[in-house]
């Protein structure tokens, strides 16, 4: 985002998950982590739990696609970079 040339992104949002996790270990040997970072656009917007959207929405990895041994996200860029091309 906010890079030139311009990125198309296909599909449907990514997992909203960014940051690196600080590990840590209680004295009773308990474990736990948390996200320590925060990830802006220029503009100050964040994207963890979201994630970040697509220009062009594509429900990717459906099971009649998987099926059909097809990717449905794959094709819709293929679409779009043949258009470009011509």
């Amino acid at each position: 985002m906010g890079r030139d040339p311009q990125v198309i992104r296909v599909g449907e949002n990514t997992q909203g998950v960014f940051s690196d996790v600080l590990e840590r270990e209680l004295p009773n040997g308990w474990q736990f982590g948390l996200p320590n970072e925060l990830f802006l656009t220029e503009d100050g917007k964040f994207f963890d739990v979201t994630g970040i959207p697509p220009n062009i929405l594509v429900s990717v990895l459906q099971s009649k696609d998987l099926n059909a041994g097809r990717d449905s996200g794959l094709e819709k860029a293929l679409q779009i970079l043949s258009a470009i091309a011509r």
